[in-house]
């Protein structure tokens, strides 16, 4: 059974992004769009439905190469139908890599834009 914890404000920004996404949970495997990244969470607006506490395998493809980031689990924290926001709880150094590089050309063309 999953209790709720205590609110938390995040102190970091989530990325808007848009990137495709599979994850597993026991038996079913969704798909779904992530809407905000950053290097410890996301938001997922998916096409099968989770619940808090719920952990999943995640594979998700940033738009700067074909080869899919693994993430080995993550855990969902909220859900509003199908859209959920998890935190990754395991991913290999290299996945932690390509996410903050992907995260740091995102935030540098950002800033660059304004």
């Amino acid at each position: 059974m999953f209790h709720a914890s205590k609110f938390v404000i995040r102190t970091y920004h989530r990325i808007p992004v848009r990137c495709e996404v599979y994850y597993l949970g026991g038996d079913f495997l969704g798909k779904g769009t992530v809407m905000n990244l950053c290097r410890n969470g996301f938001r997922v607006l998916g096409d099968h439905q989770v619940v808090p506490g719920m952990g999943l395998v995640v594979r998700l493809t940033l738009p700067d190469k074909d080869e899919p980031v693994e993430i080995q689990r993550v855990v969902v924290r909220w859900v509003r139908g199908l859209l959920f926001g998890a935190k990754v709880v395991t991913m290999s150094s290299e996945g932690e890599d390509r996410v903050g590089t992907f995260l740091s050309s995102r935030l540098r063309a950002y800033c660059a834009s304004t």
